[in-house]
């Protein structure tokens, strides 16, 4: 089974659409936030979250709740597609219905093999993966520029190391994150 969670308007054929609005006609009406989701345990191999965590969970324990239900459906080795905007863009800062942001090290936080690492080392990260019981690791991350530094890229006015100090000082130069997360279930 494939999600798409927090549709919206965009209806996927292939996918079980969810979203919170009947508005929308999706073809499962609940919400993010309502546990348990309707699903059974170990019954999804792939979800889609196209610009949706950005808007929940802003209280902690609601955010590692959902976590947790993404864990507990999901099979092992299944792919959670994340598209976010970056948080140091106006896209993500300027959205009031944005409750927080998120990085690559706030997802990092539930991936076990760091979290263990990270205690070996005495780090001051919060091993939540060991916390909540659940593992997931980043396979890849994509930036989506914006075209100005797209286009500095390739006319190769900067290279791959300056655009990454770009990335971490500046606002406005990747719009969206696409993350690919994949869950590990021993």
């Amino acid at each position: 089974m494939k999600l798409n969670l927090g549709c919206g308007s965009k209806i996927l054929k292939g996918f079980v659409n969810l979203d919170k609005f009947e508005y929308y006609k999706p073809d499962i009406v609940h919400d993010l936030e309502k546990f348990p989701y309707p699903f059974e345990d170990n019954s999804v191999d792939e979800i889609l979250l196209s610009h949706v965590l950005e808007h929940i969970g802003q209280d902690p324990e609601t955010f590692n709740s959902i976590i947790k239900e993404l864990y507990r459906i999901c099979k092992n080795n299944s792919l959670i597609d994340i598209r976010v905007p970056h948080p140091r863009h106006d896209d993500f800062i300027s959205d009031p219905t944005h409750v927080r942001p998120i990085t690559i090290l706030g997802l990092q936080l539930y991936d076990k093999q760091l979290n263990t690492f990270w205690q070996k080392n005495n780090a001051a990260n919060t091993p939540l993966a060991l916390i909540h019981n659940v593992n997931f690791k980043i396979k890849d991350v994509n930036y989506g520029l914006e075209k100005e530094y797209l286009d500095m890229l390739n006319k190769k006015e900067i290279n791959q190391a300056t655009l990454q100090t770009y990335i971490n000082k500046y606002n406005n130069v990747v719009k969206e994150m696409k993350i690919s997360w994949i869950v590990i279930k021993d």
